[in-house]
C-alpha cells in the first residue's frame, strides 16, 4: 500500500473485525453484492478503510492477493475463496489510485462546508488529498457547518448516468452519511432503489437514527465495533514509535478508535479539561463560574463554538457515564481510569442516581448541539442536570 507521493503506508490494525471481514470477503467470493452497504460503527474503527478495501477488491487488475488489510495481528484464520481479496493486491495502478482517492470509478464524498455559491456542489479534492497523505487522520475544515447536501448528491447522480470509465465496478462511498441532509437523502433514494448497472453504494455512519428509514431499508448493514485497546496500543508502539506505557494509556482513552488514539498522542484529549472543570463546578455548586465559562466560549469562539461544544460534551458523556457506573457499584472498565479518584469522590458525595441524571443531561445537550440550537440555552439546561451532582 503506497501513500500519495510514493511513500509506503502501513496497513495498520485494520481491522480486528472478524465478522465484517468474513461477510465482505464472502460477497467478493460469490459476486452477490447488494445495491448498497451501510457500515455502522463508532468513529475511527475502520469503516472507511473497509469501504476502500472492498473497492480495491472489486477493481484490482492484478488478480492476485496482496496485503490482507483485515487480518488481526497473529490471526490464523484466512478468508479464502475464489473471488478477489479484500484490499486487492495493494500495488497495481488501480489499487494505488483508489488509495489516493483518484480512481475515476471510485467516487468518495464526505461532509464539507457549504460552498459560497448557491446550487453548487462542494469540492472534495482538498479534503481527499489530505486523507490520501494521512490515512488515519481527518482533515481540518473551515468555513462553517459541514454536511453532505442535496447539490453534492445530485452531482454524483449525474455522474452515474455515464458508464464506468475503465469498465470495472463503480463504487460510490458516502462517508459519514448520517451527516447527509434529509433533502440529500431523498435525492439519493432513487439511485438506491434502481442502482445503475455495475454500481455499488457504500455508506458509512455512526448514528443510524439520523438516516431515513427508506435509506436504511435499502442498505445491507454491517456493524463495526470498537477496536480492542490491545490492537490500538500495538499499532502505536510498532508504527508510531510510542513507549509501551504511553501507547497503552492512549489506547484506553481512545475508546476503540484508532483516529482518536492518534489525536490523543499528538494533541491530548480535546475538550476533556473543560468537561472535567464543568463536573467540578457542578459538584461544588458553582453555577456562576460554569455559566461564565459557557458565555465566554459562545461569544469568543464564533464559528468554532459548536465544534468545541461537541468535543466537551463527548468527554462529559464519558465522565458522567463513569460516575453513574461507580454509583451503581460497577467500577470495572471505566472509560476514564486516570480520573478515578475525582470521579469516585464526586460519585460518593452526590445523591444516589445523580450520575445517571448527569449522563442524561449530557446526552440531551449533545443532541441539541447537533441540531444547532441556541448554545447559551443548551449550556444553561445542561448545568441544571449536572447540578444534581452537588452534595
Amino acid at each position: 500500500m503506497v501513500r500519495a507521493g510514493g511513500e509506503p503506508v502501513s496497513a495498520g490494525p485494520f481491522l480486528d473485525h472478524p465478522r465484517p471481514r468474513r461477510l465482505l470477503q464472502q460477497a467478493l467470493d460469490t459476486g452477490e453484492l447488494p445495491p448498497a452497504f451501510l457500515f455502522l460503527g463508532p468513529h475511527g474503527t475502520g469503516k472507511e478503510e473497509a469501504a476502500l478495501a472492498l473497492a480495491k477488491g472489486l477493481n484490482c487488475t492484478a488478480g492476485v492477493s496482496g496485503p490482507d488489510l483485515f487480518s488481526a495481528a497473529g490471526a490464523d484464520e484466512e478468508p479464502g475463496g475464489e473471488g478477489p481479496a479484500l484490499g486487492g493486491c495493494g500495488s497495481c495502478t488501480s489499487c494505488q489510485r483508489i488509495g489516493h482517492y483518484t480512481h475515476p470509478d471510485v467516487v468518495v464524498r464526505l461532509p464539507l462546508p457549504k460552498p459560497k455559491k448557491e446550487r453548487e456542489a462542494a469540492d472534495p479534492t482538498e479534503a481527499l488529498t489530505y486523507k490520501a497523505e494521512h490515512p488515519y487522520r481527518d482533515p481540518t475544515l473551515s468555513g462553517g457547518n459541514t454536511g453532505i447536501r442535496v447539490d453534492d448528491v445530485r452531482e454524483v447522480v449525474r455522474m452515474l448516468a455515464m458508464a464506468p470509465v475503465e469498465g470495472a465496478r463503480r463504487v460510490v462511498i458516502f462517508r459519514d452519511a448520517d451527516e447527509m441532509t434529509e433533502q440529500a437523502q431523498n435525492a439519493l433514494l432513487k439511485s438506491l432503489e434502481e442502482p445503475p448497472e455495475h454500481t455499488l453504494f457504500i455508506l458509512t455512519a455512526r448514528r443510524p437514527d439520523r438516516l431515513l428509514p427508506t435509506v436504511l431499508s435499502r442498505s445491507r448493514v454491517i456493524r463495526f465495533g470498537p477496536l480492542p485497546a490491545e490492537t490500538i496500543a500495538a499499532y502505536l508502539t510498532s508504527e508510531q514509535g510510542l513507549e509501551v506505557a504511553e501507547a497503552e494509556e492512549a489506547a484506553i482513552l481512545a475508546r476503540g478508535s484508532l483516529k482518536r488514539a492518534l489525536e490523543i498522542t499528538e494533541e491530548g484529549v480535546r475538550g476533556r479539561e473543560d468537561a472535567l472543570q464543568l463536573l467540578r463546578w457542578a459538584a461544588g455548586g458553582q453555577r456562576l463560574e460554569a455559566m461564565g465559562w459557557a458565555a465566554d466560549l459562545v461569544f469568543k469562539s464564533a464559528g468554532g463554538a459548536f465544534d468545541q461544544a461537541r468535543a466537551v460534551l463527548d468527554e462529559l458523556i464519558a465522565l458522567a457515564r463513569d460516575i453513574a457506573a461507580l454509583q451503581a457499584g460497577r467500577e470495572e472498565d471505566l472509560l476514564n481510569p486516570d480520573q478515578r479518584d475525582l470521579l469516585v469522590r464526586i460519585g460518593e458525595q452526590a445523591p444516589s442516581g445523580a450520575g445517571l441524571k448527569a449522563l442524561e443531561a449530557a446526552l440531551q445537550a449533545r443532541g441539541e448541539v447537533d441540531s444547532f440550537l441556541n448554545l447559551a440555552l443548551i449550556y444553561s439546561t445542561l448545568y441544571e442536570g449536572l447540578a444534581e451532582l452537588a452534595a
